[in-house]
């Protein structure tokens, strides 16, 4: 499967929108992400969903939408914020957004592995570069948000 180009910028419009809609400021996300982020994959090999350009954002929406909808199942008392699981969501795995690079060799890619990882970044979890990008881009978290990111 693929992504229409049309799909992707309207994915990433709604992406960035809804953030901004829950009070989140993008602006610096925006400029550090940008075309890195709308046309990331969600993972690297083909036997994992959304392994293709825009999969990320494709994917994190669905995800996001997903969490919605399992938190409206809850009792009332258990809930979570619906403005907090939405930034989380929506959040959890933008450190993929540099992670991936198409320089594969042929018998990888043979082999189903699509991606590579980028050596050229530090080493660190997804959760935990995720959380990084966005608190060095001025994206004002929870502790317990923070923690869900980290952790997802």
């Amino acid at each position: 499967m693929s992504l229409e180009k049309e799909k992707i910028v309207s994915n990433t419009k709604k992406y960035f929108e809804t953030l901004t809609k829950i009070g989140v400021d993008t602006e610096k996300l925006t400029t550090f992400l940008g075309i890195e982020l709308a046309t990331a994959p969600a993972f690297a090999t083909n036997n994992m969903p959304n392994v293709f350009e825009g999969g990320l954002i494709d994917f994190t929406l669905n995800v996001t939408k997903h969490l919605i909808e399992l938190n409206t199942l809850l009792p009332e008392i258990k809930r979570i914020n619906k403005d907090s699981l939405i930034k989380v969501g929506l959040l959890h795995s933008i450190g993929k957004a540099k992670l991936y690079t198409t320089n594969v060799p042929e018998w990888k890619a043979k082999k189903g592995v699509l991606y590579e990882y980028n050596n050229a970044l530090a080493s660190m979890r997804i959760g935990q570069r995720s959380l990084y990008y966005s608190m060095s881009n001025g994206i004002v978290l929870t502790e317990e948000e923070a923690q869900a990111i980290v952790f997802s």
